[in-house]
């Protein structure tokens, strides 16, 4: 699996104290070339959606602190669980990148049927 970015490329997009972020490229890679690799689009429009989507599955485990208190020591977190694509600003971004529309619907559905790939089944 060859994948379109690199970590520098990720990092220009998203802050994170993470310094290994390869599984990340590796599961964005693993979905843009399943959900896209025949969509028409082009190589750079690939590239770009799967440096989203990297930053995207990134934040899922390193989420974007919304707002900080410093009195009471409270974060609130952007994003929620079970939103898909639309949890971050980044799967947002790559919704809007890709021009065929699939990650859209892929948002719209919540992923129910839109491929025959499962992500748990991928790392088993």
């Amino acid at each position: 699996m060859t994948v379109r970015v690199t970590d520098t490329e990720v990092f220009a997009i998203i802050d994170t104290s993470l310094t290994d972020i390869d599984v990340f490229i590796n599961t964005a890679n693993m979905m843009v070339t399943a959900y896209l690799g025949s969509a028409n689009l082009s190589a750079a429009t690939l590239k770009e959606i799967e440096r989203y989507l990297s930053a995207h599955v990134l934040s899922v485990r390193d989420p974007r602190v919304k707002n900080s208190k410093v009195d009471v020591l409270s974060e609130t977190y952007t994003g929620q669980f079970g939103m898909g694509l639309n949890a971050t600003q980044y799967g947002q971004m790559a919704i809007l990148l890709d021009t065929s529309g699939t990650l859209g619907k892929m948002a719209k559905a919540g992923y129910r049927g839109q491929a025959s790939m499962s992500m748990i089944g991928y790392h088993e």
